[in-house]
């Protein structure tokens, strides 16, 4: 999460930034973080992580029909650029092709045009 925060922070004046926080990918792992059963429980978690993680964009969060996560293929994480309602980048499905570099490129290409 940190280097998608200093992408973030890095290109705050050209684009805006969210997470949308979506059913956790590690229940339990190291005694961390539990699966929310509610969307209290989910909202509480995604607070959490956004303090912890001191966190300077919002953190949007899925409804517990997973239907954001659902409709784009999310889970465990994914990385989008949506320009106007339209998907204009979608990065690969996490852990094995999540790229900040990939995005990061993509980003540099589309504010050098702008």
């Amino acid at each position: 999460m940190q280097a998608f925060s200093d992408l973030a922070d890095q290109y705050k004046e050209s684009m805006d930034f969210a997470a949308v926080y979506i059913a956790e990918a590690h229940p339990l792992e190291f005694n961390a973080i539990k699966q929310a059963t509610t969307c209290s429980e989910r909202m509480q978690t995604a607070e959490d992580m956004k303090s912890d993680c001191n966190l300077k964009f919002p953190i949007l969060v899925d409804m517990m029909d997973n239907s954001v996560s659902l409709r784009y293929a999310a889970f465990p994480e994914r990385l989008y650029v949506v320009l106007d309602g339209t998907v204009v980048y979608a990065g690969g499905a996490g852990p094995f092709f999540y790229s900040i570099k990939e995005l990061e490129g993509f980003i540099q290409n589309y504010t050098s045009n702008i």
